[in-house]
């Protein structure tokens, strides 16, 4: 590595980025921004979106509105909706990979196994699905906390003898059209998914752990004369960003320290569910959370509610079903027959590198040092893996938010810290461990008043020890704060 010029990494560094959605397509455009000429995108799938590119479920969409899912450095001006279709989101990524020329560095159908440091040379020796061993610089991990699909254990599940498949990886193939569909789970994905199918199908069972809270939908389609108006106006965008910003912010309060905020919330939610169910006295009374708004993360949509009112559509609410060879029994011992079994059971949220294998100084494995507990500082850095960084890791979820604006501050950390590294002429900086050990119980200490670890729920983003390793305990102002530049007493720096 040379010396830092103009205030721009060296361009010599070497770069390996680790997954093509937000996190990694985001940090390549700011790494060649900064000069890196030598950086590798390594993409597992066919294409560039992550999420985006995997979820084809029906009804897939954002329910953060699109002008503040995306970058502020490329704000989108093509969204056919206010909250934009999986289409559009996967197309913006893509038009961002052309427009910044990233499409040269991108490796698809490409996964990375494993990653190993040399402390000796300052390297990560990265291995990946086609055999290929190469030394890189600096590793940054964009795997993304809903990448890994998660199916129940539950009994008998190896005993069903139709289709079966995870809403992440829809078959397409499988027609529904009159069959009899039992859907497991009810969580953001399940919500967009089942209205769509329940068109099709002959019969639809929801099994229901616990009833989610939903809010009213404000979505509305983007006419072109609207389309021609963010691209002529780019502050009518901008607005539109800020606005939301500003929404989703108060409500960080409200998850935190401040519950009180979320009782306008709450209402509203109350009074629609009312609004839709109140003549269906027993079907309100499933679809009513048992816990505190913002537990888990509150869903917006205008389909559910008329979707469980169908003739075709049953709630079955309760603890986790038996399954059998032609269907699923109850918690009451009643079985439904189904033709095919759709989870709609979420993602496995603690395998932030996963299936990768990270080994740091003294040959430490990274999953084997988290040992169930996911921690990084800022959600970036791990003390003992040197020059590793990540996108989206631990405590950068949002209860609250978007995740393209907590990507955009973890890029300005990370190139301060390379432009340090390089500008030093160093061969590596290594997170403290003091430094770790008190972020973690800075952690501790502020998620003990959230919604999440004491809203009476239990949800992916705590673990069953009752530990929150996945969402930020604060507001995104301060976590744009905290990452503008690394504090240098936090890391060792080794020449």
């Amino acid at each position: 590595m040379t010396d830092q010029i103009n205030g721009k990494v060296a361009s010599d560094l070497s770069v390996a980025i680790v997954g093509g959605g937000f996190g990694g397509v985001g940090a390549a455009i700011r790494l060649l921004q900064a000069g890196v000429t030598d950086l590798t995108v390594f993409e597992r799938s066919g294409g560039v979106g992550g999420v985006w590119h995997a979820n084809t479920y029906p009804g897939a969409a954002c329910d953060v509105p699109s002008h503040l899912y995306s970058f502020s450095f490329a704000p989108g001006t093509e969204w056919s909706r206010r909250y934009a279709p999986q289409a559009d989101i996967e197309q913006y990524l893509n038009t961002l990979v052309d427009d910044f020329g990233v499409r040269p560095h991108l490796r698809c159908n490409t996964g990375v196994e494993s990653a190993e440091f040399d402390a000796e040379v300052g390297s990560w020796q990265v291995r990946t699905s086609d055999g290929e061993r190469r030394n890189f610089d600096l590793v940054v991990a964009a795997c993304g906390q809903l990448s890994n699909p998660a199916i129940p254990k539950l009994e008998g599940i190896d005993t069903f003898e139709g289709p079966t498949f995870h809403s992440a990886n829809w078959d397409h193939d499988c027609d529904l059209t009159g069959k009899r569909v039992a859907v497991v789970g009810t969580g953001a994905s399940a919500i967009q998914f089942v209205p769509e199918i329940a068109k099709q199908a002959g019969q639809l069972d929801i099994y229901q752990r616990s009833a989610p809270w939903i809010m009213h939908k404000f979505d509305r389609e983007y006419p072109e004369w609207e389309k021609r108006l963010f691209r002529k106006v780019p502050a009518r965008v901008g607005l539109s960003r800020r606005f939301f910003f500003s929404v989703f912010e108060i409500l960080t309060y409200g998850f935190t320290n401040r519950h009180w905020v979320l009782k306008p919330m709450a209402k509203l939610s109350n009074a629609y569910r009312r609004k839709e169910l109140g003549e269906y006295p027993k079907l309100l009374a499933k679809a009513t959370p048992d816990y505190q708004i913002g537990c888990k993360r509150a869903l917006f949509t205008n389909d559910w509610y008329p979707t469980l009112k169908r003739d075709n559509v049953e709630l079955v609410h309760g603890k986790a079903p038996r399954v059998t060879a032609t269907g699923l029994v109850d918690a009451e011992g009643v079985e439904r027959p189904a033709d095919v079994i759709i989870w709609g059971t979420g993602f496995q949220p603690l395998d932030f590198v996963a299936p990768m294998e990270i080994r740091g100084l003294e040959g430490r494995e990274l999953s084997e040092v988290w040992d169930g507990r996911p921690e990084a500082y800022l959600g970036t850095t791990v003390a003992g893996f040197p020059n590793f960084f990540m996108m989206y890791g631990p405590n950068t979820n949002h209860g609250s938010g978007s995740v393209p604006y907590s990507n955009e501050c973890q890029y300005n950390y990370i190139l301060d810290a390379v432009e340090r590294l390089c500008a030093g002429g160093y061969r590596y900086l290594d997170l403290e461990a003091e430094a770790l050990k008190r972020w973690r119980n800075e952690m501790e200490e502020r998620s003990a008043e959230t919604v999440w670890t004491q809203g009476g729920c239990n949800s992916w983003y705590v673990t069953e020890s009752g530990v929150n390793t996945n969402n930020w305990p604060g507001p995104w102002l301060e976590y744009k704060r905290r990452t503008q530049q690394i504090d240098v007493s936090d890391y060792r720096f080794v020449k």
